[in-house]
């Protein structure tokens, strides 16, 4: 982030574009004083999607922790646009493709959870992409992963899981695994002590149709533009989920309060990318599913636990159903979100606040 005098704070926009992806990035490309915050600036890019069926908004804002003057930001977010073949859990007799929008947000943690969100988030949209696209097996080391770690160790029968997915979600699962396999065996990522949540929404622009997979304690929900009802489309995976709890008693890990342990190594969650260690504590990166249909008029929400530790759903369907755009909606649920962080203390650089990573999309 930029160096701003205490008078005059700026916005700072990051547009981060290749081969059509959009991830969170940290370098400045201009100003925008369009919105001014009072002790604080956020990385952002424009709209990537305008001019198109949906309307797409983003932002993260960095934390700040007082006894870690060097922590990084470890939130990141990516938007992408694509198009494949039909998916066999839509009835289409159109065979040409189908577009298709990527939403997701990821809260990197360990020591340098950084490196596997980013990771995450530059690698995930292309092997959905990938995946979607593809009628072949898997790659032999992610069909030996889903054997020894998730189905071995762990304890979760993979291929019965996926066998209860649609076409679109067995792509999202089997490329969360891609991801997750090819992080471990990175030597520049370490994802063995150190991880990310991720939740990912698929989003078919002609049909509304949207798919959902997440691991970790990220949250997304659903607002309906007809009565502005909640659904939350992906939940935190924790201890506090009894199949969740089932699988990690079972493994060799403990679980101390809310928190699941493999000898001295402990995570608030059940499952996640990286976190190579916790498998034997029946820690996995597959990711949970969901489905519903859109209507014009609905909205979801991503966003990361920097929103949802302060912030209640309805507060930020509030925010979200009061903001005409999708841009403006995320700038302002990330700044309400880093107000109840930093309440009434005069010195942000004394506040101890968590990253903020948020995706808003409007039909």
């Amino acid at each position: 982030s930029m160096t701003v005098p205490t008078a005059t704070v700026a916005l700072l926009c990051a547009l981060h574009v290749a081969q059509a992806l959009f991830v969170s990035s940290r370098t400045s490309l201009g100003r925008n004083n369009r919105i001014r915050c009072p002790s604080f600036a956020i990385d952002t890019f424009a709209n990537a999607l305008d001019g198109t069926e949906f309307d797409v908004g983003a932002c993260d804002i960095p934390g700040t922790d007082w006894q870690r003057p060097s922590k990084v930001n470890q939130d990141r977010y990516f938007v992408h646009e694509g198009s494949s073949s039909a998916a066999d859990d839509v009835e289409d007799d159109d065979d040409d493709g189908r577009e298709y929008s990527l939403l997701g947000v990821l809260d990197g943690h360990g020591r340098h959870g950084e490196q596997v969100s980013s990771f995450a988030a530059k690698n995930l949209p292309r092997a959905i992409a990938d995946r979607l696209a593809s009628v072949e097996e898997l790659p032999e080391r992610v069909v030996e992963f889903e054997r020894r770690a998730i189905r071995s160790s762990a304890g979760f029968d993979c291929d019965g899981y996926k066998s209860t997915c649609s076409r679109t979600q067995r792509a999202l699962v089997d490329a969360f695994h891609v991801v997750h396999c090819d992080a471990v065996h990175d030597e520049g990522i370490r994802a063995g002590r150190n991880g990310s949540t991720c939740v990912v929404c698929h989003v078919d622009r002609r049909t509304l149709e949207c798919n959902v997979a997440y691991v970790g304690d990220s949250r997304a929900i659903h607002i309906s533009g007809s009565d502005g009802s909640i659904s939350v489309v992906a939940e935190e995976l924790t201890v506090d989920l009894p199949d969740e709890r089932r699988r990690i008693e079972l493994g060799e890990g403990s679980i101390r309060g809310r928190n699941v342990f493999y000898g001295p190594v402990g995570i608030a969650m059940t499952r996640a990318l990286g976190d190579a260690v916790m498998a034997r504590a029946g820690v996995i990166p597959t990711p949970a599913v969901g489905h519903l249909r859109l209507d014009r008029g609905d909205a979801l929400v991503l966003a990361t636990d920097g929103v949802w530790d302060v912030l209640k759903n309805e507060r930020v369907r509030d925010i979200a159903s009061s903001r005409a755009g999708a841009q403006d909606a995320a700038e302002d649920i990330a700044k309400a979100a880093r107000e109840r962080w930093v309440g009434d203390l005069p010195i942000v650089d004394e506040v101890k606040a968590d990253d903020i990573a948020v995706v808003v999309l409007k039909c």
